[in-house]
């Protein structure tokens, strides 16, 4: 049976949360999940959730004006950028993919690069909610907050095209040739946000913001963990970064982790976040009471 993209669409979202419902009640427990509980916790955080949903957006937005016409100087940039991060290992790439280019190895490094990252990005801030764990999700937003402003940064000043753009690498674009998933990766990334690579760094920014929350995520980390390694190899593997995008990628994740513990960083985002939130629920809570 052939699908349609929109069938294989719908049937991709639904699945997201299908897997949602049952990662909570594995890691949660059906008699722990409270719609009450849940429904408090959002509207407390209402303004970080709003914040992790739109986050995303900024990538989008770059990449919806970097699709417009650029000039000779942009294209140029790009070619010299891309020629120097290849320079830094980009052979690595192709002997990566001539030990895992089978049809089943690609295949799984899909479903982790196009489906496994996007359901664990979003079902942890759930997980955290289920949970009414204030401060994890505080320290989470706050963590992604920074890992996007920096990766906008670099996207915007530093264009680095896919290691599969130029065929004179040798480096064959596997992901991009897939009929299903490589229209929808296609359809939302120009190819050039490549340095550093935001599916390392978010994918580390989450695993060390869950390892260091306690014992109550040990079994959330330890899959995290495992994800962030299956990421790696994935993103060389199907013809999406170079090793020193990856490598920008793990530091980027450790330093918003780090960033994100601090004190003094927490309580001056905190701060902005509490003023935003109560400007918009005061006036919404003075409607609704009774006079």
């Amino acid at each position: 049976m052939v699908l349609s993209y929109p069938e294989f669409f719908v049937i991709y979202a639904s699945s997201l949360v299908l897997a949602t419902v049952i990662g909570l009640l594995v890691l949660v427990g059906w008699k722990d999940i409270w719609l009450r509980k849940i429904l408090r916790s959002a509207r407390y955080n209402a303004v970080y959730l709003a914040i992790l949903a739109a986050l995303p957006l900024l990538i989008e937005l770059h990449g919806f004006l970097e699709g417009g016409p650029s000039g000779p100087g942009e294209t140029a940039n790009e070619v010299r950028y891309t020629s120097w991060v290849f320079d830094l290992g980009g052979d690595i790439v192709k002997i990566v993919q001539s030990w895992l280019n089978y049809g089943i190895v690609t295949d799984f490094f899909i479903i982790i690069y196009a489906w496994l990252f996007y359901f664990l990005i979003y079902f942890a801030p759930v997980l955290l909610l289920a949970r009414d764990d204030r401060l994890t999700l505080r320290k989470y937003a706050i963590a992604f907050i920074i890992t996007y402003c920096i990766l906008t940064l670099f996207y915007t000043l530093f264009p680095v095209s896919v290691s599969s753009s130029y065929t004179e690498t040798g480096v064959v674009p596997i992901l991009y040739v897939n009929t299903y998933w490589g229209r929808m990766v296609t359809n939302m990334d120009p190819l050039n946000n490549d340095f550093p690579s935001g599916h390392v760094s978010l994918s580390v920014t989450a695993f060390l913001i869950f390892a260091t929350a306690g014992t109550t995520y040990r079994r959330f980390s330890y899959f995290l963990g495992a994800a962030t390694v299956a990421t790696v190899v994935a993103v060389l593997c199907l013809g999406i970064h170079w090793p020193a995008d990856v490598l920008a990628g793990f530091l980027v994740g450790i330093f918003a982790a780090v960033a994100a513990r601090n004190d003094r960083i927490q309580m001056t985002i905190d701060g902005w976040v509490r003023a935003i939130s109560d400007w918009i629920l005061k006036p919404a809570e003075e409607v609704s009471r009774p006079k």
